[in-house]
């Protein structure tokens, strides 16, 4: 699998752009994932990819973020791979200790390719995209 980018929890997702911007990242379009709950927007600078991800609702307390930002404030959460196998690759990595916490699911920000998030207690969390 490759890295396809790095998340980074925010909690506002313009002002981050803008501190992001001044380090010479260019960014796309804000994405809204009402399913997620969730402002998204990809910046890249030289051969990274960073995805800026912020609640909609700061004060609901309702994002997959939201806990990580009252905890730890703004901060690189996860590293997304992009897998040509997803079903392959979840069960290597579920073989090795992985573990699913969020199954394939559609995704907006990419288009509906399916993503899952999976938890290792030795490196956190990863995300895979299809």
């Amino acid at each position: 699998m490759k890295i396809d980018h790095i998340g980074y929890a925010v909690k506002n997702i313009d002002k981050a752009k803008k501190a992001m911007k001044v380090l010479g990242y260019d960014f796309g379009d804000v994405i809204e994932d009402t399913d997620r709950g969730i402002y998204i927007s990809f910046g890249t600078k030289d051969a990274l990819c960073i995805e800026l991800v912020a609640p909609i609702d700061v004060k609901a307390g309702n994002s997959p973020v939201s806990n990580l930002l009252s905890k730890a404030g703004p901060t690189p959460y996860h590293i997304c791979y992009h897998s040509d196998d997803l079903e392959a690759d979840v069960s290597f990595l579920e073989a090795d200790g992985f573990r699913l916490l969020i199954p394939p699911a559609p995704a907006v920000a990419f288009g509906g390719k399916r993503v899952v998030f999976m938890f290792s207690v030795d490196i956190g969390l990863i995300e895979i995209v299809e």
